[in-house]
This record gives C-alpha cells, structure tokens and sequence, in this order.
C-alpha cells in the first residue's frame, strides 16, 4: 500500500481535533461569561431586595419572617406611639419617624406600604330626630388616617373595611349627639353643631386607636327635610323668627324710651343749672348797682331824696290818679313848693 494514501485520514483528523479544541474554549469562555452574568444578576437582585424608599406621603410596615418589628410614619405622628402602647402585641415594635431609604435583610424582610394622605369616608344617609321632634335626613362625611401601619395591617388591612368600621362606630355616636340639639341650633348654629361633632370625634378616635387609625374631621355636608315635615318647620320657624323680631323691636322701644328720659333729664339739669347761674349773675349784679348806688348817694343825700321822690311819682301817679293828701305832707313838696 502506498504510505501516501493515509496522509489526508492524518490531516483530517488533526484539523477535527483542533476545531474541537477550539470549541472546548469557546465554550469554557462562554460559561465564564455565563456565569459571571448570573452573579452579576443575582448580585444585582440581592442588592435591590436589600433596600427600599418610604415616601413622604407613605407609611410602611416591616415585617422580618413574617412578624412585625418596625413601623415608619410621619416625623410628627405621637399617636403611633400612643396607639402602640395599648397592644401588648408592639411593645416591642421600633417606630421611626425618618422616611426615605432604609436597609433591609433579602428575603427575610418584607416591606408593606400604605397612603399617609387623608382618605374621606361617607356616609349613607342617616335620620336624627332633634330635641325640639323634628326629622332630618343627613348625610355625614369623615377624614381619616393611618396613624399606626402595623395596628392597621394587623386588624383591618384595607381602605374598605376601615371605612366599614368607621360607618360601623360613627353613626351611633354622632346621631346621638346631634339629637340633642334643637332645630334651629342644628340648622343655624354652627358653633353648636361643632362642638359636638368634636366631642363625637374624640370619642371616637379613643375607640378607634385599637385599629391604628385617627379620625381627623366631622361634618354633616348634606341635610334634606322629609315631605311630611316641610310645612310645620317653616311654620315654626315663621314663629321662631315672629318671636326673634317682636323681642328686638321690645329692646328697641325700651332703648328708645331710656335714650328720651336721659336726654329729658341731662335737659332739665341744664336748665336747672342755667337759672341757678343766672339767678346768681342778677344777683351779683344787683348787689353790686345797689353798692354803685349807695356809694354815689352817700354822697348827696338830698338829691338821692329828690331821686327817689321823683321814682315813686313815675310809679304811682298816671293820667287817672286822684290823691287826696294834706297841703302839708312832704310827698308834694316838689309839686309847686307843696300848693
């Protein structure tokens, strides 16, 4: 045989064993970089499961293999304290008031969060029967919060059955207050309506820190007369406000009445004050002509004598005056040397 036929089988077989070879490392490369990229993506995974963000307009619950350890609420919340010390369950729960990013454990630690905003819950419409008897059919509506998230999560869970407890407790509650009020307090008198919305809110929020949450506002945003009441109400409050007018048209009169007899009397006392002055005046003046006169009289008595004889005749004597006196009386010595 020809040793040359043999030398293609040779060469053959030596480019097949060195395109293996080459495969071998190209696959041992390719592993290197497989691998490498599983690392990366599991570091990456592990990395991401090892923090997480609390918004500011979030609270969260941490839960470590399925138990609760800590609660992040809002850096002014003082009831998740509070509520936290009424449930031997958290006494051991941290509550941080710093959001933002935190660390976790992969796997083991779980983060569950819920809204710190202000959720609004309403009512259906409810009847209340004031103290004065008459129905109203009103519609309330109340602003809550989640105030402690583990208390939350642990005895509601969600947004609908907090509200289903909130309907549950409020509508006895604040009913029974607003029935104590009359018709016309309830309508018109909003202070009066508030502070008893108030006081039904703070006895609320004492049977509601069990559930971690805190309710915020009460109000009453819609009230409808029944029908069948429409026409004795308006007649009442026709009479209501009949008795409104006619008592401030009495403090009006008796207003008016005092105003007059204080002007009467501040009048007379002036008068009273004027003739005192001027009765004063005259006789100041009187007083001092008569001295005026005595003075100058002193001086000539006979002529004060003639003055005075002449003043009485101007006084007594007219046209029609007929004296009978005798020729010697001194009163007619000026008339014709007494003839």
């Amino acid at each position: 045989m020809d040793p040359n036929q043999n030398e293609p089988q040779f060469n053959a077989k030596a480019e097949f064993d060195k395109n293996m070879e080459r495969a071998k490392k190209e696959m041992k490369k390719n592993m290197r970089y497989g691998i490498l990229g599983v690392v990366v993506i599991l570091a990456i995974i592990f990395l991401s499961n090892s923090f997480y963000i609390v918004r500011e307009d979030e609270v969260a619950t941490v839960r470590q293999l399925g138990e609760i350890t800590r609660i992040v609420v809002d850096e002014t919340n003082i009831e998740a304290q509070l509520q936290n010390d009424l449930d031997p369950r958290f006494k051991d729960v941290i509550i941080d008031n710093q959001k933002g990013l935190k660390f976790k454990i992969p796997f083991i630690t779980t983060v569950e969060k819920n809204t710190s905003k202000l959720l609004t819950y309403f009512s259906n419409t409810a009847n209340i029967n004031t103290q004065d008897k008459i129905k109203y059919d009103i519609n309330m509506y109340a602003q809550w919060r989640i105030t402690h998230p583990g208390i939350f999560r642990t005895s509601l869970g969600t947004v609908t059955r907090a509200n289903s407890k909130i309907d549950e407790i409020t509508y006895a509650v604040v009913i029974d207050r607003i029935n104590r009020l009359n018709s016309l307090d309830f309508l018109a008198n909003k202070d009066a309506l508030y502070d008893i919305l108030e006081s039904a809110r703070q006895e609320l929020n004492v049977n509601l820190a069990n559930q971690g949450i805190m309710l915020i506002d009460i109000d009453v945003y819609r009230t409808i007369l029944p029908p069948s009441n429409i026409a004795s109400t308006y007649e009442k409050m026709v009479q209501e406000r009949a008795a409104i007018a006619q008592q401030i048209r009495s403090e009006g009169l008796e207003f008016y009445q005092n105003t007059v007899a204080d002007t009467d009397r501040n009048v007379a006392e002036i008068n009273a004050g004027a003739i005192q002055e001027t009765e004063t005046i005259k006789g100041l003046a009187d007083s001092e002509a008569l001295e005026i006169y005595a003075s100058g009289f002193s001086k000539d008595p006979e002529f004060y004598e003639f003055w005075r004889t002449l003043r009485s005749y101007e006084r007594v004597i007219d046209a029609d005056t007929v004296i009978y006196l005798d020729r010697n009386n001194s009163y007619l010595e000026y008339f014709s040397g007494g003839q």
